[in-house]
Formats: C-alpha cells, sequence, structure tokens
C-alpha cells in the first residue's frame, strides 16, 4: 500500500471493531452510524484517488481489490447490526 488513500481506508477498516465495541458499550447507536459513515466517506476518496482495474501493478490491483472487497463486507455487516439491509451491488 504505496498511496496514502489506501492507508487511510485500511486504518479506518481496521479500526471498525473498536467503533462497533464502543457503540455497543455505551448503547449509542448513532456512533456506528458515524463509524460507517466515515468508512464509506473513506472509501470514496480511495476508490477516486487509486485506480483499482487500472493499478500500476498487479499486486496493486490485488491489494484494492482486498480493500474494497473488505469494504462492502464491513460495511454490510455495520448495516446489518443496525437493522438495515444493504443492496447486493453498487
Amino acid at each position: 500500500m504505496d498511496h496514502p488513500a489506501e492507508r487511510g481506508l485500511a486504518l479506518e477498516l481496521l479500526g471498525f471493531s473498536r467503533a462497533v465495541r464502543t457503540a455497543a458499550e455505551a448503547l449509542h447507536p448513532h456512533r456506528l452510524c458515524s463509524a460507517l459513515f466515515a468508512l464509506a466517506s473513506t472509501f470514496t476518496a480511495f476508490y477516486e484517488a487509486c485506480p483499482v482495474l487500472r493499478a500500476e501493478t498487479p499486486g496493486s490491483r490485488a491489494s484494492r481489490r482486498h480493500l474494497c472487497a473488505l469494504t462492502g463486507r464491513v460495511l454490510q455487516h455495520g448495516l446489518g447490526m443496525l437493522g438495515i439491509r444493504a443492496p447486493g451491488r453498487m
């Protein structure tokens, strides 16, 4: 991960479990909403800055595809915790 947007997205993904734990302990579901919004915003910045399918190297392409897939799973799981069905495809 060479691009700052890649690192930013990875850090946002790593912090998601802490956000879930904090929201659950405080009984504040709006914190989970905020974390999901931050993740979606960070993903948008990543997607605009880092070409996925046209990445410079096969390694970058694989890493970015993995980040995209992981982000999708985390968003789907987080929305599910709130009782919201995520779209199957965007």
